[in-house]
């Protein structure tokens, strides 16, 4: 839990709302980055426009489509990626543009409580050195308590070819959900758009913008963000 006094980010959505903080020594410009957006209310009104169930919800495109939003620096900006911030269950996390270094106001919460851990613990006994061993198990026991997107981390899933590819690793851990998680999975299991209905949506030129792959069918909404101080009960 944060310390009083830090700052914290509550969300008021649609459907709820939920808590954040930050880990502004680690990751200092996604911090700064999103803290200023929410002030400015840049985020007021934008959609969570990508909900993967059982993974992540994601948002802060003004546009609603995946492809919008600027930094407040003007530009894009460099990945700030720290060993020991894992995309665990409920981790705010950077959603860059498919390469290193692109993020620029959206973000993803991750929600995912199944992991591959049994898979990774198995390979972990038989496959990596006493020191690989000791450190990953380390982060294996912790998906297991917590959840998380094991695939996207980059020292557990080289060492266990457990990741899709070049996504691991490349996405900033800079908050994390420290109330109002049932929001956040509640969010996560609204009903989407299939790839089917996406398809079908480009074939008929029509919708092309409101029907999207894991966009949900009915909005879910930022009304604001609301940027405090933690001060516990």
């Amino acid at each position: 839990m944060p310390k009083k006094g830090e700052t914290i980010a509550v969300f008021k959505t649609s459907m709820g709302d939920f808590t954040v903080r930050f880990f502004e020594k680690e990751a200092p410009k996604a911090v700064e980055n999103f803290v200023e957006h929410a002030k400015a209310g840049y985020y007021d009104g934008v959609t969570f426009h990508r909900v993967i169930e059982d993974f992540m919800i994601q948002g802060g495109d003004p546009e609603g489509t995946g492809k919008g939003g600027e930094s407040i620096y003007g530009e894009a900006f460099e990945d700030e990626i720290v060993s020991y911030l894992s995309p665990y269950r409920g981790s705010l996390c950077m959603a860059n543009r498919g390469a290193d270094n692109t993020n620029t106001s959206q973000f993803f919460i991750v929600t995912c409580t199944d992991t591959d851990v049994s898979r990774a613990e198995r390979l972990n006994k038989s496959d990596s050195t006493p020191k690989e061993n000791r450190v990953a198990q380390e982060k294996l026991d912790l998906y297991a308590e917590k959840g998380g997107a094991i695939w996207l981390d980059n020292e557990v899933s080289t060492l266990y070819n457990l990741s899709t590819g070049d996504r691991a690793n490349k996405h900033t851990v800079f908050g994390q959900v420290i109330d109002g998680m049932d929001v956040v999975d509640a969010i996560s299991q609204v009903p989407v758009y299939s790839e089917e209905e996406y398809i079908d949506a480009q074939i008929d030129d029509k919708n092309q913008t409101e029907v999207m792959e894991n966009k949900p069918k009915e909005d879910v909404i930022i009304n604001t963000i609301e940027i405090t101080e933690y001060s516990p009960n």
